[in-house]
């Protein structure tokens, strides 16, 4: 296995299209780190200088001790595996785990002893006669990391290898691929547009954004410690829900819209950067699962119109709309929490906000629960709280109390009953 290294890597179409803007990255020995970023940002185009397979406009990119700057693809010691597997389809499973072997001269009993062992790890040992159209999508993409694993390459490169596999296989996959690069602690770039994955696979993922390189850090960290408002709003499903806020009286109260929430006296003091900031405009990020409903909480609250609610059997998603203004999309790039500076330049937008809450469903009754969240069309959510570990300024998430109380709970059943009783009675 070996290190794979960006230093400051620009790669540039033509005159004027810049897809990789003085990329630095270090993939440590054995590591496994993610590229992500919405489509178009550079992350594709990063992985294809590796393999060689696009010039390098600037910059240096080397495997273990040696510049590939200059090195033909076949000579890198990479494999690399495709969304679309590109497997032979009239060569059986066992030659087309085989082929790259042959063709580096591996004498046939040697071909044999790889071939056998990796199908026995990835489960192919009973399908090795088979041909690809006779294999599932699943099937094939093992067959496609078998043959970049028998290889015994310094790195692995795997560009969006799930994407072509319906939900319930992806998710088997991406833990399968996980485990097979613990177990063999092989050195992998891996690129894909689902944070999802990238979070659950990495041990660390790197964000990218119109080809500029936005933050690298482990899955948590990304999460809990956003370096600026675009990864906040780009890491977690759902996302993050982002608004602005001013901030009034010795950074101690924040408002927005007909809302003045008084900051608890631990928020402000972990944040004395905040004093700074009075009468300027902040963004104030809350995790949907940080939201929850107010009854018997005592601390701030905003009060909100419930638009939607998307029941997903263990929990539910909640649309409620508050009196905020949005952020700009366009703010969700430079805004980094750092010294005070200029408002963030949100003037005449419309004065309200989608807040999305995640709730366990409830331990009562579901369709009581749903009834009356749809009945009051209304309910309020705790905003304010401690502070997240090592949050930045602009994030103020909630406390991880239970959305509901034991009273509201019998009232549901109640009321249910309630209802049954005159269902019986012809009511």
């Amino acid at each position: 296995m070996a290190e794979l290294e960006f230093i400051h890597v620009n790669k540039v179409y033509g005159t004027d299209t810049t897809a990789v803007r003085d990329l630095s990255l270090h993939v440590g020995e054995g590591e496994f780190v993610v590229l992500v970023g919405p489509s178009g940002c550079g992350k594709t185009t990063a992985l294809r200088m590796v393999a060689g397979l696009e010039e390098i406009s600037e910059g240096t990119i080397r495997i273990g001790d040696r510049v590939v700057n200059n090195v033909s693809p076949k000579d890198r010691d990479i494999a690399m595996v495709f969304q679309t597997y590109a497997l032979y389809p009239h060569k059986s499973v066992y030659e087309n785990l085989a082929f790259g072997l042959r063709m580096r001269k591996v004498s046939k009993a040697e071909q044999r002893r790889r071939v056998e062992e990796i199908a026995r790890k990835l489960g192919l040992a009973d399908m090795l006669q088979r041909r690809p159209a006779q294999l599932s999508g699943g099937q094939r993409q093992r067959v496609a990391m078998g043959r970049a694993i028998v290889r015994e390459p310094k790195a692995f490169l795997m560009d969006e290898p799930l994407s072509n596999l319906d939900a319930k296989l992806r998710v088997q996959m991406r833990a399968e691929i996980a485990r097979i690069q613990q177990a063999l602690k092989v050195t992998t770039l891996y690129v894909t547009h689902d944070q999802v994955e990238a979070m659950t696979m990495g041990d660390r993922v790197a964000v990218m954004r119109d080809g500029v390189l936005q933050q690298v850090d482990t899955p948590q960290r990304l999460y809990d410690a956003p370096g600026n408002l675009f990864v906040a709003s780009f890491v977690g499903s759902p996302p993050m829900n982002l608004f602005e806020a001013t901030v009034e009286h010795d950074g101690s109260r924040l408002v927005f819209g007909d809302a003045r929430l008084e900051l608890p006296a631990d928020v402000v003091s972990e944040r004395p950067g905040l004093r700074a900031y009075a009468g300027r405009h902040v963004a104030v990020g809350i995790r949907p699962e940080e939201v929850r409903e107010a009854s018997g909480w005592d601390g701030a609250r905003v009060r909100g119109r419930v638009l939607l609610i998307e029941a997903l059997g263990a929990e539910q998603l909640v649309h409620i709309e508050i009196a905020a203004t949005p952020l700009e999309r366009a703010d969700l790039v430079d805004a980094v929490a750092a010294d005070p500076g200029p408002s963030l330049g949100v003037e005449d937008l419309e004065r309200s906000v989608t807040l999305l809450g995640r709730f366990d469903r409830p331990s009562s009754s579901r369709r009581a629960k749903r009834s009356r969240w749809r009945s009051t069309r209304e309910c309020c959510t705790s905003s304010i709280s401690r502070p997240a570990s090592r949050c930045r300024r602009w994030t103020f998430p909630s406390p991880p109390e239970s959305w509901g109380s034991d009273a509201s709970r019998s009232r549901g059943s109640a009321c249910r009953r309630d209802t049954r009783s005159r269902r019986r009675r012809g009511g």
